[in-house]
């Protein structure tokens, strides 16, 4: 009963924070279901889900099943149905936090208070009070860490499946991870654990072949073979999108990129109508409609796959002769890759009533001298010349800790490994941690722009277990060297 104490008493702290926070004001988000385009219309969701799912193209399909579940089991009280997931989900992450890091020999007073501040951190409850996939993605991301872990440990066919199960939730969830992350996955295990190949192989077997048979779906139906045709307008957006206007009409006059390049991305499907041919009608509502019931642009219109493509061709033109607009986009990349979790524009409804909470965490936790929600005054800033000073507008802290907490984890796993003093499961979990921030970080911010902290929010919660990590071993060298004092202290 003794080991289930502290999990105990995180369970309270989250329910007193999450109380607290709710008595100030902090409510479930709803609105990027009637929004954002990563949701199908929710008159689809709700009444034709099934062939809604299989003609969706645009990303994978698991976000668009659990809101249509949802929304079909409870039309009127959907928004705490969402809610009551999430704080499922919060509870998980906390508890996973904990666990990870007694995995890796963190002592409880180190572990304890880490997952308890990581918890109750404002960042965290608003992406817990949205919904979107990075909250699910996070905990899948502490799952998936988990039962790696204990297989590691282990080799019990359950840890296994429950890895392979994660993984592929994550697959169909977010089109960042691709199908090669998950045979990088199967084929490290299948390396390394010899003794357990064939238990490997029989678990990884059906989630690769639900996979395979997205994939092999949307390259029949759209000529795509990937979980997401959404490629070409990130493409867009880091290259076309980053021009200014000069050299935008220098390169269309020049025949570079096509009059569609001037177009944002996400523009009404009418804005694009002179440089595109419409595709005919199929009876699908999903590739039908140009808008949603909600009055949202249909991004799974077949013609956004014309549009993709023409996208990623201009962008790469882009990238040839005008390569300064892909660097803009990386410099914002990082500077938002850096940017605290709370401060983020989508944040709108519940961040005004933790504002000050907000703020008082950010600059003395994340080392963020200014606020940088307002996107647009960031812009004219840089636009006007200012570079040294849009620093105060990051994580000061975040961008010099960050990197310096990977570093120190690579150095220590590597010196571990190679004197063999770490065991074999914490080898593999910190060597995935590692894996996870290098990957997901690179892909992000090398393929995005302005986003980039909510994309890193997944990460946040293995950034805290190698922090909790890092601490351990600086206690430990503390004590040792403490005690080593004591003995040497000359009695009287």
């Amino acid at each position: 009963m003794r080991w289930r104490g502290p999990y105990l008493y995180l369970a309270l702290v989250f329910a007193v924070s999450r109380i607290a926070y709710y008595l100030a004001g902090v409510r479930f988000d709803t609105r990027p279901i009637f929004q954002f385009f990563q949701f199908i219309d929710p008159e689809l969701l709700k009444h034709r889900l099934l062939e809604s799912l299989y003609y969706l193209h645009v990303q994978p399909p698991a976000l668009d099943l659990y809101a249509g579940i949802v929304l079909k089991l409870f039309p009127e009280s959907y928004a705490a149905a969402f809610h009551a997931v999430y704080l499922a989900a919060g509870l998980g992450i906390c508890w996973l936090c904990y666990y990870l890091m007694r995995g890796c020999g963190v002592r409880r007073w180190i572990a304890f208070p880490l997952a308890c501040a990581f918890i109750v951190s404002p960042g965290v409850v608003l992406f817990e009070n949205l919904m979107l996939y990075e909250y699910p993605v996070a905990l899948l991301l502490l799952v998936l860490a988990a039962a790696l872990h204990r297989f590691a440990a282990s080799q019990s066919a359950l840890s296994l499946v429950t890895l392979f199960g994660s993984s592929l939730l994550l697959v169909l969830l977010r089109n960042l991870f691709h199908l090669v992350y998950f045979l990088g996955l199967l084929l490290a295990l299948w390396l390394y654990f010899k003794a357990s190949r064939r238990m490997v192989l029989l678990a990884g077997l059906i989630p690769l072949a639900v996979i395979l048979g997205l994939y092999a779906k949307n390259w029949i139906l759209f000529g795509s073979f990937s979980s997401s045709t959404w490629l070409g307008m990130n493409v867009d957006v880091i290259t076309a999108h980053q021009l200014t206007e000069e050299e935008a009409r220098d390169l269309l006059k020049r025949g570079l990129i096509s009059p569609i390049s001037l177009i944002d991305a996400g523009a009404p499907i009418i804005m694009y109508a002179p440089y595109v041919r419409m595709p005919a009608k199929t009876g699908i509502p999903v590739l039908d409609e140009v808008v949603t019931s909600t009055g949202a642009t249909n991004f799974n219109n077949p013609v956004f796959l014309q549009i993709g493509r023409i996208y990623m061709r201009d962008g790469l033109e882009i990238i040839r002769h005008a390569p300064i607009a892909y660097l803009r986009s990386v410099e914002r990349a990082w500077f938002t890759y850096f940017l605290p979790a709370g401060d983020f524009p989508f944040f709108d409804l519940n961040r005004p009533k933790i504002y000050t909470l907000d703020r008082f965490v950010n600059l003395v936790c994340f080392g963020q001298l200014r606020d940088a929600s307002d996107r647009k005054g960031l812009r004219k800033l840089e636009a006007s010349g200012v570079r040294f000073g849009l620093i105060q507008y990051t994580g000061g802290f975040l961008m010099l800790g960050l990197p310096a907490l990977w570093m120190w984890s690579m150095v220590y796993l590597w010196s571990g490994m190679r004197r063999k003093s770490v065991a074999v499961p914490e080898m593999w979990l910190i060597g995935f941690l590692i894996f996870n921030i290098t990957y997901l970080t690179a892909v992000v911010n090398f393929l995005s722009s302005f986003e980039n902290n909510r994309y890193r929010f997944p990460l946040d919660a293995c950034f805290v277990i190698l922090l909790g990590v890092a601490a351990e071993q600086a206690a430990s060298k503390w004590l040792t060297k403490t005690n080593r004092a004591l003995r040497c202290e000359p009695r009287t």
